[in-house]
């Protein structure tokens, strides 16, 4: 079954984090890369160092004729187990760079979208020494659907996701 215009946003959202590799590329390299990202809340126990999640919130739709412009707010959470030596700040910081690098790499996340801009960041930093905290990088993304059928625009069912 198609999935529609929306779905299709998020998880090339989704798929994009997941393909951030630490070290690569080569000529500018990520610092971290997730041990998973999920779609919907993050899971309450995580056996990784670094996750993270991608969660649709609020939708604006605007009819226009023949078809609707969508505007969705989308949450990036991530939740992180500092190690030895590092300073949680430092990686909370650290981790929204990396989340807003790969984002914004293509505002269009593969045509899917006609803009996608960072509209907020939040860090829960529970104790100055805590090793463990959760932040989100929110996110506003545009895109175009059909009037009737939110898995089509112009006609074209929306194409598979893939990583940006």
């Amino acid at each position: 079954m198609p999935r529609t215009y929306r779905e299709a946003n998020l998880e090339t959202l989704r798929l994009s984090l997941a393909d951030i590799a630490a070290g690569a590329p080569v000529e500018d390299p990520y610092p971290l890369s997730f041990g998973a990202v999920h779609r919907g809340d993050l899971p309450k126990a995580t056996p990784q160092r670094i996750v993270a999640a991608v969660v649709a919130m609020d939708e604006r739709l605007t009819p226009n004729s023949g078809f609707t412009e969508a505007v969705l707010q989308v949450a990036v959470d991530f939740r992180f187990r500092a190690s030895a030596g590092e300073t949680p700040a430092t990686l909370a910081e650290t981790i929204i760079g990396v989340i807003v690098r790969r984002v914004l790499k293509d505002t269009t996340l593969n045509g899917l979208a006609v803009d996608t801009k960072q509209v907020a960041t939040a860090i829960d930093l529970e104790a100055p020494n805590e090793i463990t905290a959760e932040g989100s990088v929110i996110f506003q993304v545009q895109f175009r659907r059909d009037y009737a059928d939110a898995r089509t625009y112009l006609g074209h069912f929306a194409p598979e996701p893939e990583a940006t």
